[in-house]
């Protein structure tokens, strides 16, 4: 046990072979802390974060990255490894001022050694990046009859599948004055349709057109344009649709609120069978859904039903409609159960999600269910869980009140011109990520002014110039061990 005190940096076993003589011990050259140090230059060199601007050689990188992991995750697993060829483009050091267009440089590399290191190496030599050394190995000098270990070193693997995430004044250096030329241009091209958007609304009296954040204005201009091509001959249907929304999204069908959603990627016949069939029974449905919603508040003695407002999604009409049918006629076979009889559920809320999974409370203090839930399940649940209901959806109430207050003070501190977020990110964490914006204005005011900014998951440059950064972005590059 002593011997093993010396080695606490390591997980070791050993392997008694004689009273005597050991083996001695070898260890590997391939470490991971080398490995991590030196990769380290090469991910800020060909990281796809780095050029959203450049779409093509974005994906090339992210491709090839993808390879290189899968070949030496196989090397360090002492697996069969094909060789490969792939390539990596690096930003050549600009030679004038921006906003000059930045120069980039292809690296092609082949990868065909069964030496981990010496991969690696060939990699960084690939991009002029300093090499991972191979330590001499040191032959510890042995005296006669001295007892020896044959220690096994159990090496803590280097990840290659996980890319790490750059730093955020990595990022921001990168594609800051990149998206506040692509936020001018796309509000250029906004101004221009503006007119076109604003006939529409008061023609039909809409509430708004809306459209996906990430699309560029070009996606947008294309369905303002179809829709123009073919609204005289649905004049008389579009009028149906006074004070509600009118969207341009991922599918063609009537909402479960009476808006309309125009599948950009669908052919007009569609949109056509839409709006001269479905909206049309627009007026119908929305009489159904407000007759079931109202027997599910009589079955709760005056619960309030409403849409998540962390949940950018609606889904479609008959699909909701179908849901409130069901847990109607479901909860009018359980009016024994204590949930109708013992209970008043007045400020309690109810979300109707055909594709949740089981009963739940959602982060805004919601009880979240749809008609494929057990009857039984939903009601003991929501029982069962009115106390946490109601702290959630206190704690709700108070997040959002912070939110809009620090998210006004980071868009008038760092002189947005767009400030957004991703619903479905806690407010906590959007709380979390704003007051560390503010803690660290002096470093960010000259890199975010006149841009537009998105709170989210991930680092982004959308195609109407909004540059987007992770809740929980981090100064550090981080390490992959």
């Amino acid at each position: 046990m002593h011997f093993l005190k010396n080695f606490s940096s390591i997980s070791r076993y050993i392997i008694y072979k004689n009273p005597y003589i050991f083996h001695r011990c070898y260890l590997s050259t391939d470490r991971p802390e080398s490995i991590s140090v030196a990769l380290k230059k090469f991910y800020l060199k060909v990281h796809p974060d780095l050029f959203t601007q450049h779409p093509k050689e974005k994906d090339i990188n992210e491709k090839s990255l993808q390879l290189v992991s899968a070949y030496l995750s196989g090397l360090q697993r002492k697996e069969y490894t094909a060789s490969i060829t792939v390539t990596f483009f690096t930003k050549l050091p600009a030679r004038k001022p921006s906003p000059a267009p930045v120069l980039l440089s292809p690296h092609r590399v082949t990868l065909n050694s069964k030496d981990l290191l010496t991969s690696v190496n060939s990699l960084l030599n690939a991009l002029n990046l300093p090499v991972v050394n191979t330590p001499k190995e040191q032959k510890p000098a042995v005296r006669q009859r001295e007892m020896q270990f044959r220690v096994v070193e159990i090496e803590k693997f280097y990840d290659f599948s996980k890319i790490p995430k750059i730093s955020i004044e990595t990022w921001l250096t990168s594609n800051a004055d990149a998206a506040r030329t692509i936020a001018k241009r796309h509000q250029e091209l906004m101004n221009e349709i503006s007119e076109k958007v604003n006939n529409i609304k008061e023609r039909f009296k809409l509430q708004s057109i809306e459209y996906k954040n990430e699309w560029s204005v070009s996606q947008f201009c294309a369905c303002l344009s179809t829709l123009l091509a073919y609204v005289d001959k649905w004049h008389e249907r579009l009028l149906s649709l006074q004070g509600k929304r009118l969207i341009f999204g991922d599918k063609s069908c009537l909402l479960q609120d009476g808006s309309l959603e125009l599948g950009a990627n669908d052919p007009p016949v569609y949109w056509d069978h839409v709006i001269c069939c479905e909206l049309i029974e627009s007026d119908q449905y929305m009489q159904k859904i407000v007759s079931y919603e109202n027997n599910l508040r009589e079955y709760f003695h005056g619960i309030e039903i409403r849409q998540d407002p962390d949940s950018e999604y609606l889904c479609r009409a008959h699909t909701y409609l179908y849901h409130l049918l069901q847990l109607s006629h479901h909860f009018d076979l359980n009016r024994d159960h204590e949930a109708h009889r013992n209970n008043l559920w007045k400020n309690f809320y109810l979300y109707i999600n055909p594709y949740s999974s089981d009963p739940s409370v959602t982060n805004s203090g919601l009880f979240q269910i749809n008609a494929y839930d057990a009857t039984s399940d939903i009601l003991d649940y929501m029982v069962n869980n009115r106390e946490k209901a109601e702290e959630m959806k206190r704690s709700y109430d108070t997040d959002v009140e912070k939110e809009i207050k620090l998210l006004t003070k980071v868009r008038r501190q760092f002189q947005l011109t767009d400030l957004s977020i991703n619903r479905r990110i806690k407010k906590s964490d959007i709380i979390n990520c704003c007051q560390r914006l503010l803690n660290q204005r002096h470093a960010f005011l000259h890199m975010l002014t006149d841009c537009r900014l998105k709170i989210d998951t991930n680092y982004n440059l959308a195609q109407n110039g909004t540059l987007s950064i992770p809740w929980d972005w981090s100064f550090e590059q981080e390490e992959t061990v």
